[in-house]
């Protein structure tokens, strides 16, 4: 999870520096700025259901024990006409 905590640094560090450069430009038109804010929202909301979902991931893989799935031994087929039904 630390790696993702790494992107979301860096994310954040990027759209802090966007919306200062656009905020401190007098030529900015406020568009442009809805426009940003609007993909950084987007961007956020996305990083949210993605952290969601691993941690209900996490949470339901640790509820759930391992189950071992039944199998027949190869031994139990004698010859290939037994192994297709024939």
């Amino acid at each position: 999870m630390q790696d993702y905590y790494d992107y979301v640094k860096q994310v954040t560090a990027i759209n802090t520096e966007a919306v200062r450069r656009l905020v401190d430009c007098e030529d900015t038109n406020s568009l442009e700025l809805a426009e940003l804010f609007e993909g950084i929202a987007n961007l956020y909301l996305d990083i949210s259901d993605d952290i969601r979902e691993r941690f209900i991931s996490l949470r339901a893989d640790a509820r759930t024990p391992p189950v071992r799935q039944a199998t027949a031994p190869l031994s139990v087929i004698r010859n290939p006409e037994e192994a297709r039904g024939g």
